[in-house]
């Protein structure tokens, strides 16, 4: 299995990129956000890697993040997703901010990219909101959710208090939306569970 690929960048466009990793060139399906990171021609890269094999053809696909790729396999693993429509997801939409999309239900966002309507947008969210716990850390989704470090804090107790991970960090975002950024970790605890007891 190809997991990572570092080499000479000998061409590129939107959506591809060939490197040279020992003298051999590959060719590589980016996202646009990949595209956007990539060195100039002539420069060394680094690259997280899935390859997709088939009876017929083998397809190399490329990351500049790793968060980016672990999004892609999750994607994968929908029935009816397959590796291109993954890819044109983290093209229209940035991985963290699809992340963030699929932890608080915006089936709205997820919609709008290519090829993508609301029942497909509707499956991403149900089958995936409880499994972005599979990330090794939040940091992606707290930035796209516009979270300091302090109002971490917040999500790390309501999931002590027995929220999920996607919930608590669904909630906390709301509170910050409507008080602001400055808003305590304690209040937000506290506004969360009185949320929580109106249900």
């Amino acid at each position: 299995m190809i997991e990572m690929l570092i080499g000479e960048i000998l061409y590129k466009e939107p959506g591809k990129v060939i490197i040279n990793c020992s003298g051999v060139g590959y060719s590589v399906n980016i996202s646009s956000f990949t595209y956007s990171a990539l060195s100039d021609l002539g420069k060394n890269q680094t690259l997280h890697a899935f390859l997709k094999v088939r009876e017929d053809e083998m397809t190399l696909f490329g990351f500049a993040d790793k968060k980016e790729k672990e999004l892609f396999l999750i994607l994968g693993s929908i029935n009816g997703i397959g590796p291109k429509t993954a890819m044109q997801l983290l093209s229209d939409i940035k991985f963290d901010r699809l992340y963030s999309a699929i932890a608080t239900g915006d089936v709205t966002l997820i919609s709008q990219a290519h090829g993508i309507g609301k029942k497909t947008a509707q499956k991403i969210v149900f089958e995936l909101k409880d499994k972005i716990g599979k990330f090794e850390d939040l940091n992606a989704l707290n930035i796209a959710m516009g979270l300091t470090s302090d109002n971490s804090e917040a999500v790390t107790a309501l999931v002590r208090l027995g929220y999920k991970n996607s919930d608590a960090n669904s909630v906390v975002a709301k509170i910050i939306k409507e008080k602001g950024k400055t808003i305590s970790t304690q209040e937000i605890v506290k506004l969360a569970l009185q949320e929580r007891m109106k249900k």
